[in-house]
């Protein structure tokens, strides 16, 4: 039996219990970007993710330093998750890798609990991993991401994928996928319980939009161990609003 490691960020304990319901602020300028806090700073959620791809002033490190710092404040104690999501993996803009590491050590020594790490196999694997434990080194905990929004590979690839993030060193491994139907779905859930039998770190999946929004809801069932949901725009498509997913995890009896 794997012992898995859980850790504590903000006022939860990942990887324990039921799974954690993490929002995105997707907003473009900075006060809409606090203004969001603010609403989302008194609602039930776990976890809130910058997703700092949509800031209109992204290309500047001075004012994404200013703005994480105010959303730091406006949210107190909730674990805030910084993203940076690059358009090769579903994002709004690109950034050249020294840039995206710099944006990301920045939000570690800014107030970020937690930073995503995109850590696919066409990245350099030396280089993300010395990056993954550069933030570590910063008192900040890492997810590493993978995402395909062209389809769903096959359950012993999406396996692959979590181990690959894990042996990076990351404190969660992340995987969001496409299904072109049910049985996409039904792959994305096995691969869950397999990776979440076989990793010690805390695993989070999802299979994307209408069809798959069953893999939003079940994580206690597969050990998917966060889901996202949404507080006005989605930052992906099938995320539900914040209200209907606590609501939903209470009546399947996760929540509550």
């Amino acid at each position: 039996m794997i012992m898995k490691k859980t850790f504590r960020t903000g006022t939860v304990v990942i990887g324990e219990g039921v799974p954690k319901i993490c929002v995105p602020v997707v907003a473009g300028s900075r006060d809409g970007i606090w203004k969001k806090a603010e609403e989302i700073a008194s609602l039930p959620v776990d976890i809130v993710e910058w997703r700092a791809d949509f800031y209109e002033q992204a290309d500047r490190p001075e004012e994404v330093r200013r703005t994480l710092g105010g959303l730091r404040e406006r949210l107190g104690e909730k674990a805030l998750l910084f993203t940076f999501r690059t358009k090769g993996e579903g994002g709004q803009r690109e950034a050249a890798s020294e840039y995206y590491y710099r944006l990301n050590e920045a939000a570690a020594l800014g107030g970020a609990d937690l930073v995503d790490v995109e850590a696919y196999f066409d990245r350099d694997r030396e280089r993300t991993a010395a990056e993954i434990g550069r933030l570590q080194s910063r008192g900040c905990r890492v997810i590493g991401s993978s995402h395909d929004f062209d389809r769903t590979p096959p359950t012993d690839e999406m396996v692959k994928r979590l181990r690959y993030m894990e042996a990076l060193g990351a404190d969660a491994v992340k995987l969001a996928v496409m299904p072109a139907g049910r049985e996409d779905v039904l792959r994305l859930l096995e691969a869950t319980i397999r990776a979440d039998a076989e990793l010690s770190v805390p695993v989070v999946t999802m299979s994307m939009g209408r069809i798959g929004l069953i893999s939003r809801l079940c994580g206690s069932l597969t050990g998917s161990a966060m889901t996202f949901a949404s507080v006005g725009k989605a930052s992906a498509p099938g995320q539900i609003p914040a209200e209907q997913m606590t609501e939903a995890l209470a009546l399947l009896g996760y929540g509550g």
